[in-house]
């Protein structure tokens, strides 16, 4: 018998950026809409990729629309610092 349970958004609860994003020069809402679009998301959820590798590649992604890659990098350290345990 497998039992598969997924808790990914049951449990664990992604605190607002709003702060974070306005002082990284990101607009309001960039963070979640790049980093749960779907095709980022799903390979995430599913253990195709690292945690590491869903929050590197949410930071390439931000940079490809928002430019200086330094800038993003820095806001998404940032936001994964907002759950220390889910690092």
């Amino acid at each position: 018998m497998t039992l598969y349970c997924d808790i990914d958004g049951v449990i664990r609860h992604w605190p607002a950026a709003d702060p974070l994003e306005q002082a990284h020069g990101l607009p309001l809402g960039a963070l979640a809409a790049t980093a749960f679009a779907p095709a980022r998301l799903q390979p995430a959820i599913t253990g195709k990729v690292t945690d590491e590798e869903w929050r590197s590649a949410v930071a390439a992604d931000l940079t490809d629309t928002y430019g200086s890659r330094e800038r993003t990098l820095a806001a998404v350290t940032a936001w994964s610092d907002l759950l220390p345990a889910a690092r």
